[in-house]
């Protein structure tokens, strides 16, 4: 399975057990990869910036990481 349509079709295929099997190891798995350095970093960074004046914009891109 190289694409994200072939993996969806085939999770469709699962039988109940195994998706909940599958989703408990997703959200252990994406809880893996948080850097909670990174995390605490960006948290840094975002203290403060909805000040006066600053537009939902700029709190998107922020948000975004590209600030």
């Amino acid at each position: 399975m190289s694409t994200i349509t072939e993996i969806e079709s085939a999770i469709e295929r699962l039988p109940a057990q195994q998706v909940e099997e599958l989703a408990a190891w997703l959200e252990k798995h994406r809880a893996s990869r948080t850097n909670p350095a990174q995390l605490d970093a960006w948290l840094a960074s975002a203290k403060g910036a909805a000040k006066p004046g600053a537009t939902t914009s700029q709190l998107m891109s922020l948000t975004r990481g590209e600030e």
